[in-house]
């Protein structure tokens, strides 16, 4: 018993041994960069996104597996569907903003060895030029050059529910203080009542 317990030992310190050498090759794809970098201001229109990682994505369809999508950061809102384009260790699409304001990129990758990585990072739009447009967010076409639509897939980003604000709060607590007020007071006068009648 003893020395099966001693192998069963050495072959598990042997395997973790073996397992902590190897991991340097299961390492996942990290990101390297991406362009507009987290947290900078860009001028609406047509805004290229690029994500470099650090070794080659894995080449899916256009819009499974590897994605970028733009959302408003408040709301979570997403404009667009959700695609990207693969050019060697880079993920690129183009966006259409025309709206000032703060959004969210989000993006999903899948590395050679089919590990699935997403994140997401904030960038601020800004509009001098009174640009418009009426398609805003992500240009998604597949290889036929028709248009993508969000509703035709799931997106990367989900609407926040909207919540309440101090004043609404505060006014909620207050209706809730008087209906109680008013209710424990009915209460009170009915007993009152109840017990003259039980007197006489």
């Amino acid at each position: 018993m003893k020395k099966t317990a001693k192998f069963a030992l050495l072959s598990s310190v042997s395997a973790l041994f073996l397992l902590a050498a190897a991991s340097p090759a299961l390492a996942h794809n990290e990101l390297n960069s991406t362009s507009p970098e987290a947290g900078t201001n860009v001028q609406a229109g047509i805004i290229q996104i690029t994500l470099q990682f650090e070794e080659d994505l894995l080449d899916l369809a256009l819009d499974s597996g590897n994605l970028i999508a733009i959302a408003d950061a408040e709301t979570g809102e997403q404009f667009g569907a959700a695609c990207a384009q693969i050019v060697g260790k880079d993920l690129t699409t183009t966006v259409d903003i025309a709206e000032a304001g703060q959004y969210k990129l989000l993006w999903r990758s899948t590395s050679a060895d089919g590990h699935v990585a997403s994140g997401d990072y904030l960038i601020t739009v800004e509009n001098t030029t009174n640009y418009r447009t009426e398609t805003p967010g992500n240009q998604c076409f597949d290889e036929n050059g028709a248009r993508i639509n969000l509703a035709d897939q799931q997106p990367l980003s989900t609407n926040k529910s909207r919540g309440l604000g101090a004043v609404e709060g505060l006014l909620i607590g207050i209706a809730f203080i008087v209906l109680g007020s008013v209710v424990t007071a009915v209460l009170i006068r009915r007993k009152q009542k109840s017990e003259i009648h039980h007197y006489e």
